[in-house]
């Protein structure tokens, strides 16, 4: 009996402790998440953060609303506060992680701080991304459009086509130039917005509407040229015309480049090529002039797609093979960005490589580890500093204008490079 009541006791001791334990965590994750949120409010993002991962270490859980202290209440955000304190030190990398890990919490979608995260969001993912030059790329794209509107306005003047222009070819013209219009008030919004992928799709949309309407262009000029064929030696010398560009369509569509691999886009335009040109090649010898022109014209636009997407594949192929480092370059950054920087100034000896590009890239990744173990170190090895300033001029004499990436290294050093001569 006694066994069993010493037994009791020690249970209940050790509920008591726990409870105590769980109290205490508690209380700690709370005066952690306020002192961070206090810090981050003054702009001392690195206090910021080191309280924000304590809180998180205690209680890693964001909710709605949690009871702080006394009767006051607030929402528990710590990982979104902790990628806002990361983004405003420049470091995009550790802010998206954080502003991640806020996401599938499933929390932030409800509160007020969730559009500041997203549009900080959308600075860091256009970082590297010329807009300016991805919208004038639409714009002319959009002139090309104009152009083609031009051309088939003048149309419109053509005797042989004003039975049916209202009907037939007017349609077009006027959708062409809705388009028009449209996607010029859609550029300036997107450029505005910085969105790269509705400027590419806009830029895509003038392309399309372009070839569209040169398509159409094409055929209502052909028609033109069939009424003006007055004799049946003409009508039947236009025939075997059309008849000659289609069997040249189709052979030059045939002979078409086929690289292995390729994208899906590539996939999908082949497969369509090879269906317009059994559709040419079943058209019999009493189909229509204007009807063999159209289809010589689907096939030719066809083709053109096609061939300009496989321009781009291996225009990508040979971007990512010259974008591709050498492997002990690899070893390096693997180091540096694991926080190995002992072993990532070891490894970074630029004579190792015969590149220039290959010699900066070690002179940076040395200079920057070096940077970290003198701030390790309380940055008292002067000796490891000079290094660190060494290389750094050694980087400007090989490229004056370089510059390291801002969200890959710290304020710190980005200060300091900036700073060496």
């Amino acid at each position: 009996m006694a066994i069993k009541r010493f037994k009791t006791l020690g249970l209940i001791v050790f509920n008591m402790l726990m409870l105590s334990f769980l109290s205490t965590a508690q209380a700690e994750f709370k005066r952690d998440y306020t002192v961070a949120k206090k810090s981050f409010e003054d702009g001392e993002y690195q206090d910021a953060i080191k309280k924000l991962k304590s809180a998180i270490a205690d209680n890693p859980e964001s909710a709605a609303r949690v009871k702080l202290y006394g009767m006051r209440f607030d929402s528990y955000l710590p990982h979104y506060f902790l990628g806002q304190s990361y983004f405003r030190l420049g470091d995009c990398a550790a802010a998206i992680s954080a502003w991640n890990q806020a996401i599938n919490a499933g929390v932030i979608q409800e509160q007020d701080e969730f559009a500041q995260m997203e549009s900080d969001l959308r600075d860091c993912n256009t970082q590297g991304i010329d807009i300016t030059a991805i919208a004038q790329q639409a714009n002319d794209d959009i002139d090309s459009l104009d152009d083609a509107i031009v051309r088939y306005s003048g149309l419109q003047n053509e005797s042989l086509l004003a039975r049916e222009w209202a009907a037939t070819w007017q349609p077009d013209l006027s959708l062409a130039q809705q388009l028009a219009t449209t996607l010029r008030q859609r550029l300036t919004v997107a450029t505005n917005d910085i969105e790269p992928d509705a400027i590419k799709a806009i830029s895509n949309e003038a392309q399309q509407g372009a070839i569209a309407l040169n398509g159409r262009e094409g055929l209502a000029r052909a028609q033109v040229a069939a009424i003006q064929a007055e004799s049946a030696e003409n009508k039947r010398l236009a025939l075997e015309d059309a008849r000659r560009g289609l069997q040249n369509s189709i052979r030059t569509a045939q002979a078409v480049d086929k690289p292995q691999g390729g994208s899906t886009q590539m996939s999908t335009l082949l497969t369509d090529l090879n269906n317009q040109i059994a559709f040419g090649e079943n058209l019999g010898s009493t189909a229509p002039e204007l009807n063999i022109r159209e289809q010589t014209q689907i096939i030719d636009n066809v083709l053109r797609r096609y061939n300009v997407a496989v321009q781009d594949w291996n225009a990508q192929q040979q971007s990512i093979a010259q974008r591709t480092p050498p492997p002990d370059l690899k070893k390096i950054a693997e180091a540096f960005f694991s926080g190995d920087y002992e072993t990532a100034a070891r490894l970074a000896d630029p004579e190792e490589f015969s590149e220039d590009r290959a010699r900066i890239q070690a002179l940076l990744f040395r200079a920057a580890a070096n940077h970290k173990l003198y701030v390790r170190n309380g940055e008292q090895q002067s000796s490891t500093l000079s290094q660190v300033q060494s290389d750094i001029r050694a980087i400007k004499r090989m490229n004056s204008g370089f510059s390291p990436y801002i969200a890959a290294f710290s304020p710190s050093f980005l200060s300091l490079f900036r700073q060496s001569g």
